[in-house]
């Protein structure tokens, strides 16, 4: 039978079967066609329609809708947290294992990205740059207004960790004020290392009046400190304290301070944010206290493995393996 009356029978079929007054053996019956006949015609013709169909290739890594729909809420939920932090947040939390670009990608789909415009950035030099614990420290005060009172916050930042080793709320910016706080940093660094090791880290600071004051060179010349001060009108030379008093003020910035001792609480709490939960870019997205106390190596590693059963666990699920195996516990970076 031609392929235009194998169709033809099959619609009328069809059609009697949903007015639903005949079943399908007495329609085949009236039209002279034999049910197993019928039956061929339908396969070859759901045959060829599969194979009219555009060939969709299987992903083999893409991102399950459970773990789509993970990131999504993780998202939400931590509005103010970009894409890349967000996805080693979720790693650590063990939320979804996935890729920075994936994440990207996921909330680029829902219209969760909030792009913004790139700056240009001042690269530091390799000889700039602290390879360990408190080799140096960077210090600023960062000027604050609370109530009708002006205060100046003190900040000594370890520069290879980022990790604040120190602050305080002064309520002048003299020597002798600033000496007595960097006592104080000096002394908590030698009680962190319970007194064993005698460590001297370099001072950077700028050339405000605190800073060049007597009194300030005497403590550093009691410790024997070097004191590295930047050149004028370069704060860029002081970057990594700058960029920490900018997020500090920002995080600041969305309370009211109001009195000293309420100020100094909430100080403290976003410090302690700072240092011990909030993820840095410039440390591979790991906080400062992994880096400046803690085992970084350990953290990546723990991290890439994740990331190794996630892929693998993925590729099962998306190309449908039955026989399900374990993931090689593997050393390398998992992109």
């Amino acid at each position: 039978m031609p392929a235009e009356l194998q169709q033809r029978v099959v619609d009328e079929v069809d059609q009697a079967l949903s007015r639903g007054l005949l079943t399908i053996n007495q329609v085949l019956e009236h039209l002279g066609v034999s049910r197993s006949s019928y039956f061929r015609w339908k396969k070859m013709e759901s045959w060829n329609r599969e194979c009219a169909a555009p060939f969709k290739p299987v992903q083999a890594f893409e991102a399950l809708p459970a773990e789509k729909q993970a990131v999504v809420k993780y998202a939400l939920d931590h509005p103010g947290v970009r894409h890349r932090e967000l996805a080693w947040r979720m790693i650590d939390d063990d939320v979804a294992h996935l890729s920075m670009s994936t994440v990207y990608r996921i909330l680029r789909s829902e219209e969760l990205m909030c792009l913004r415009r790139g700056r240009k950035k001042r690269y530091r030099e390799e000889f700039e740059k602290a390879s360990r614990p408190d080799e140096i420290w960077a210090t600023d005060l960062m000027y604050l207004k609370i109530g009708v009172s002006q205060y100046y916050l003190l900040n000594f930042i370890d520069e290879y960790s980022r990790y604040l080793v120190y602050w305080e709320l002064l309520t002048s910016m003299d020597g002798r004020s600033i000496s007595i706080a960097a006592q104080q940093a000096l002394e908590s660094l030698q009680a962190n290392n319970e007194g064993k090791v005698t460590i001297q880290p370099i001072i950077r600071s700028d050339n405000g009046s605190g800073y060049i004051s007597k009194e300030f060179g005497s403590l550093l010349a009691h410790h024997e400190l070097t004191h590295h001060r930047i050149k004028p009108h370069c704060p860029e030379e002081n970057g990594v304290m700058e960029r920490c008093n900018r997020t500090i003020r920002e995080a600041i910035e969305e309370h009211d301070l109001t009195g000293r001792y309420d100020s100094e609480a909430t100080i403290g709490r976003i410090i302690d944010h700072y240092n011990n939960v909030r993820l840095h870019s410039a440390l591979g997205f790991q906080t400062p206290a992994t880096w400046y106390r803690g085992n970084p190596d350990e953290v990546s590693a723990a991290r890439r493995l994740k990331l190794s059963q996630a892929r693998h666990r993925r590729k099962q699920i998306n190309l449908g393996i039955r026989q399900r195996t374990l993931p090689l516990e593997l050393t390398e970076s998992a992109n």
